[in-house]
């Protein structure tokens, strides 16, 4: 550590050196400190994404009811990682790693207390997801003794390492022992948040109708709807990738005894009427849905605000019932898109009991 010569009572310089203060030290430091510090807090705050992972394994795995208590247990694990693994080794994995340490005005471990002042502060001065430690930052590199504002009230300092006395470091051992075993944590980790993630994409969903009596699967991209038609019984949207698609559905018993598929699609062409005025994308084509007899017809439509919509629709014809299944997306989109829309009609079939 770098000391300054002292003055004995004669007025002459003796070889008794005076060790320097932290404040003192800190000031010292350049901007260097700075970047240390903020990559430090960037490898602390990658560590906690990292660490948040768990709770998505867990979710997607076990469920909500389970991932609750591993995401209370996971704050309570980051709340530990500053107050106490930092308080009593002045070091988290960034700090470790970045060869900088956390102390009280000795040059020890902040401790309790003073580590509380910290972590408290780090809602405020350090935490990217409100002002992204710019107020840190700011003062880190305003203030004489490069601190931040959880050190000015704390009266802590963060210092580089080589600048400690050899027995003022801590056990080095020790705490790369500490560090791998969290780092080993955080990034299986991520790697499970990652592979669920990545399931969940190519993992369909299975949508239910209100009676329970039919169903269409759809990609997990795809979410429930309500809000297409008020009267449809299944409704699904895509919004990022503006698609839609929903199913009517309408029991024989309601129609006059005779009604067949085609009288079926001779209605719902009539609904479209207006609609189809712009001409068919693909005029109507018998063909099937899961074995059952259906016929399918495209058409594009201008709306009002002069965007070009293409609609894809299918009548089916079931046991019991006759449904509609309908499908659209922006036009410029339809060729890219036709294809899952259509996986998604051949998906549609009567819920198996």
């Amino acid at each position: 550590m770098e000391q300054y010569p002292a003055q004995d009572p004669s007025g002459m310089n003796n070889l008794m050196p005076e060790p320097r203060t932290m404040g003192a030290l800190c000031a010292s430091y350049g901007a260097s400190i700075f970047f240390r510090r903020w990559a430090a807090t960037v490898i602390d705050f990658i560590l906690m994404i990292f660490l948040t992972g768990a709770v998505v394994y867990v979710n997607d795995r076990f469920g909500e009811q389970v991932a609750g208590p591993v995401a209370a247990g996971l704050f309570a694990g980051i709340l530990c990682y500053y107050l106490l693994l930092e308080g009593f080794t002045g070091y988290t994995l960034g700090k470790f790693a970045l060869r900088i340490r956390a102390v009280d005005p000795a040059g020890r471990p902040p401790g309790f207390v003073k580590s509380l002042l910290r972590t408290l502060l780090r809602v405020v001065d350090t935490n990217p997801l409100l002002l992204g430690g710019i107020p840190a930052g700011i003062c880190v590199l305003t203030s004489r003794e490069k601190q931040r504002l959880g050190d000015i009230a704390a009266k802590t300092f963060v210092v580089k390492v080589k600048d400690l006395d050899p027995e003022a470091r801590g056990n080095q051992g020790l705490m790369i022992g500490i560090f791998s075993v969290i780092a080993a944590i955080a990034l299986a980790s991520a790697i499970a948040s990652i592979f669920s993630l990545f399931s969940n994409i190519s993992k369909p969903e299975t949508f239910l109708s209100r009676d329970q009596q039919f169903q269409i699967t759809a990609p997990s991209s795809w979410r429930s709807d309500s809000t297409l038609n008020d009267e449809a019984d299944i409704s699904i949207s895509n919004d990022f990738g503006v698609k839609y698609f929903m199913v009517l559905s309408e029991k024989k018993d309601d129609f006059d005894s005779g009604v067949t598929l085609q009288d079926y699609l001779q209605i719902v062409e009539e609904n479209y009427a207006v609609e189809m005025s712009e001409g068919p994308i693909q005029p109507p084509q018998e063909t099937s849905v899961n074995g059952f007899p259906a016929i399918a017809f495209s058409f594009k439509q201008e709306a009002e605000d002069g965007i070009e919509v293409a609609y894809m629709v299918t009548v089916v014809e079931t046991g019991t019932h006759f449904h509609q299944l309908h499908a659209w997306t922006l036009a410029s989109k339809y060729d890219g898109v036709k294809e899952e829309l259509q996986g998604i009609m051949q998906s549609f079939q009567e819920v198996q009991q």
